[in-house]
């Protein structure tokens, strides 16, 4: 469903060798339509970078992104957004505040439609809605036509992935999604993820700094250092793994950079 093939990209601010950064380094991947992958890496990994190339905010340096077999590698971000669905760390991100919960999910519904001059609201996506807010469990389904912008955090966050879901995208890009959530809405905004994604065979990639949620989520992990996959697990071997263990892999690679910069 999504194929990264050779991707480099290179940042310089300045223009001066000393300031050059290569956030990813050559880098391919394959996901399979279904696969639901968890990225993790330390800060400078490549993960953001990597989110970013495949939405379409940034170009690569060289390399191609095929998505469902399409090369989509020189389309703008507003032209890749009909096949992804995104979600940020940001929950003020994705919604727009002053639009109410309705009209923000009837946006979501026409993300791949050309505009036209049709009457904006029609009862079978509003008995749709209604149906979608009820499975939250958060009371929403009542409050169609309350500003987005007056709910709580976590509550915005889950309205967003219903908008980023609605269409079914080839590829849920969730960009720490969670991270700026107390530990308990967290919780309750992962477990609706995880529900979305399997029941709609979604091919998911979701970048989290939590290696208890990179074990327990998803059918693959994939570890990012310095723009390169220093580690791709999936299956049962990625089900064996326990935090201590990619703690251990994140002190390795610790070690071998303080090596690198005494030598």
């Amino acid at each position: 469903m999504l194929k990264i093939e050779n991707i480099t990209k290179e940042f310089n601010l300045t223009g001066a060798i000393e300031d050059r950064r290569i956030a990813l380094n050559n880098i391919s991947l394959d996901i399979h339509d279904g696969d639901f992958v968890t990225i993790i890496g330390g800060n400078g990994s490549g993960k953001s970078t990597l989110m970013n190339i495949i939405a379409g905010v940034f170009p690569p340096d060289s390399g191609n992104v095929y998505i469902d077999g399409e090369n989509v590698t020189k389309l703008t971000e507003y032209k890749r957004a009909k096949y992804l669905g995104r979600v940020f760390q940001d929950p003020n991100v994705g919604t727009a505040p002053n639009m109410s919960i309705e009209e923000n999910m009837e946006l979501a519904t026409r993300r791949d439609q050309k505009k036209t001059l049709r009457w904006g609201f029609r009862k079978e996506h509003r008995d749709k809605f209604i149906k979608s807010l009820a499975s939250l469990n958060l009371g929403l389904e009542t409050r169609l036509s309350q500003k987005v912008g007056l709910l709580s955090g976590g509550q915005r966050q889950a309205v967003t992935l219903l908008m980023a879901t609605f269409k079914r995208p080839k590829v849920l890009l969730l960009d720490e999604h969670t991270a700026a959530l107390d530990p308990k809405t967290a919780r309750k905004v992962l477990e609706l993820t995880d529900t979305i994604v399997h029941d709609q065979h979604l091919t998911t990639i979701m970048i989290t700094h939590n290696m208890r949620d990179a074990l327990k989520y998803g059918n693959r992990l994939i570890m990012l250092h310095h723009g390169q996959i220093i580690f791709d697990v999936k299956g049962e071997e990625k089900n064996k793994l326990t935090p201590e263990d990619l703690l251990k892999k994140f002190d390795e690679l610790e070690n071998q950079d303080e090596e690198e910069l005494n030598n």
